[in-house]
């Protein structure tokens, strides 16, 4: 029997009947690997290790240093939190794809962002490699 995961669709959102809207499979996965990469550890009250400390680096030299530490943080967090899937790769990048950026996008801040690509099985079907592309902004 396969597993199913439902949870919450994040960010959260209300249906017409005013109940929470909901994921299911591989969405409900990279949901949730999105709430464990953008909580902060300690914002939890009751879960105060969840997290994954990336705003410790935002007013960081934006270098290779930055890009090993963000790389070290997220694999540790999703070691430790996300026991579903078998993460595959994690690239951490300051040089952002073009093609990832909107077409109007000005290219002025190309400089202050953090582009994270994580790779990973779903443990419903392991023939195929899902992604999770992740931009984040660091301070100027």
């Amino acid at each position: 029997m396969r597993a199913k995961f439902i949870g919450l669709q994040y960010p959260l959102t209300k249906t017409p009947r005013g109940t929470f809207a909901q994921k299911t499979g591989v969405d409900q996965i990279k949901a949730d690997m999105l709430q464990l990469l953008l909580t902060n550890p300690g914002e939890r009250v009751m879960l105060p290790e969840f997290g994954t400390p990336l705003k410790r680096l935002f007013f960081e030299q934006n270098d290779t240093l930055l890009e090993d530490q963000a790389r070290r943080m997220i694999l540790e967090s999703l070691n430790q939190w996300e026991p579903r899937v078998e993460i595959t790769g994690v690239s951490v990048t300051s040089k952002v794809p073009r093609e990832v950026l909107h077409p109007e996008d000005t290219m002025e801040d190309t400089d202050h962002i953090l582009f994270i690509k994580i790779e990973f099985v779903d443990p419903v079907d392991i023939t195929e490699i899902q992604e999770l592309e992740l931009q984040i902004p660091l301070g100027a």
